[in-house]
C-alpha cells in the first residue's frame, strides 16, 4: 500500500508510486516475471535443466571478468544481490540459454531477396560510414621519454617495436600500438573517444607521418602521445556485401523473436494467471508480453 506524505495530502498531489506512468511500469514488470515463470515451467516440461557446475562455471567467469574475489562481491553488494540470489539469475540466464534455440528453431529462413530488399530500404545514414584513419600510438610518461622516442624514430627505429618496448597504454602495447580504425571525431570501433589534443593531431597527419609528442592532462600527472597514421579511408556508403552478414543476422534475430513471441502465447495458454487488481494487465502491458519478457530473460544477470 502507498501512503501520500503531507506535503502531498495539503497540496492534494500524486506521488510519484501512484502515476499512470509508474502504474503502467508496474504493470510491465509484473507481466514479464509472468513470462519468466511460464519459460521456467515450460524448460521444466522439456528436461532442460542446469546443472550447478554450470552456475559455478558462470559465475567463476564473471569473478574473473570483475577483477577477483573482492571487486566481484563489491559489485554484488552495490547491486543488491546476495551469491545464492546472483547464482538464480545465473542459473535462469543459462536455462533460457538452452532453451531458446530450441523455441526459435521453426523461425523462418531468410532469403536472399530480404536481404536485398533491406538494404534497398535502409536510410542513407545507416550505410554511410564516417572517414576513418588507420592509427597507433606510444604513450609514455614523461617529456623526457617522449622526446626519445620522437628522435629514435626520426632515426628510423620501428615504430611497433618501440610502442611494445616503451608504450605505457597496456591495451595497444602487446599490439604495436594499434588502435585499429578511428574517426575524425576521435571515437574508435568500440566506441571510446579520445582526447581533444589527441584528436586534433591525429587528424593532422597524413599516410605516414608520425606526429611530435602531444601533451595530455587527461592523465593523472599528465603524459605524452606520439602518433602514427598509417591509412586514411574517406567516407562511403556501404555496398551490399559490406553489411550483408549483418543484415542477415538482425533478419534471422527478428524472425527468431517472431517465432518465440508465437510459441509464448501457445504455451501461455496453458497456464492460469491471476493478478492482483493493481497489476491486472492493460491492452498495452499484455501487447507486449511475449516480446519485451522474453528479451529480458534472454539478458544476462547484472553482473558485478
Amino acid at each position: 500500500k502507498y501512503t501520500k506524505t503531507q506535503n502531498e495530502q495539503d497540496g492534494n498531489q500524486k506521488s510519484g508510486s501512484e502515476t499512470p506512468e509508474y502504474n503502467q511500469l508496474s504493470k510491465k514488470v509484473a507481466e514479464g516475471l509472468v513470462t519468466q515463470e511460464i519459460i521456467l515451467f515450460e524448460a521444466d516440461n522439456m528436461n532442460i535443466t542446469v546443472s550447478d557446475e554450470e552456475v559455478n562455471q558462470q559465475v567463476d567467469q564473471y569473478k574473473q571478468q570483475a577483477g577477483g574475489d573482492d571487486a566481484f562481491n563489491q559489485g554484488l553488494e552495490k547491486n543488491n544481490y546476495t551469491l545464492d540470489s546472483f547464482k538464480d539469475e545465473v542459473r535462469k540466464s543459462l536455462i533460457w540459454q538452452k532453451l531458446y534455440p530450441e523455441v526459435s528453431k521453426d523461425a523462418d529462413p531468410v532469403t536472399d531477396e530480404q536481404e536485398l530488399a533491406t538494404y534497398n530500404s535502409a536510410p542513407l545514414e545507416q550505410l554511410q560510414t564516417p572517414e576513418t584513419r588507420h592509427v597507433f600510438h606510444i604513450l609514455v610518461m614523461d617529456e623526457a621519454t617522449a622526446n626519445q622516442v620522437e628522435t629514435r624514430i626520426a632515426a628510423g627505429e620501428d615504430f611497433g617495436a618501440l610502442a611494445k618496448e616503451l608504450s605505457q597504454d597496456p591495451g595497444s602495447k602487446v599490439k604495436g600500438g594499434d588502435l585499429g580504425e578511428v574517426t575524425k571525431e576521435g571515437v574508435d570501433s568500440q566506441g571510446q573517444q579520445f582526447a581533444p589534443e589527441f584528436t586534433q593531431a591525429m587528424n593532422a597527419l597524413s599516410v605516414g607521418q608520425v606526429s611530435a609528442p602531444v601533451k595530455t592532462t587527461l592523465l593523472n600527472g599528465g603524459g605524452y602521445f606520439i602518433i602514427k597514421v598509417t591509412d586514411i579511408k574517406p567516407a562511403h556508403k556501404q555496398t551490399f556485401d559490406e553489411v550483408k552478414d549483418s543484415i542477415k543476422q538482425n533478419l534471422e534475430m527478428e524472425n527468431q523473436r517472431k517465432a518465440i513471441d508465437a510459441w509464448l502465447a501457445r504455451v501461455r495458454d496453458n497456464y492460469t494467471i491471476e493478478y492482483a487488481e493493481e497489476f491486472k494487465p492493460t491492452p498495452t502491458t499484455a501487447g507486449t508480453t511475449a516480446t519485451g519478457a522474453t528479451t529480458a530473460t534472454q539478458a544476462k544477470p547484472a553482473t558485478p
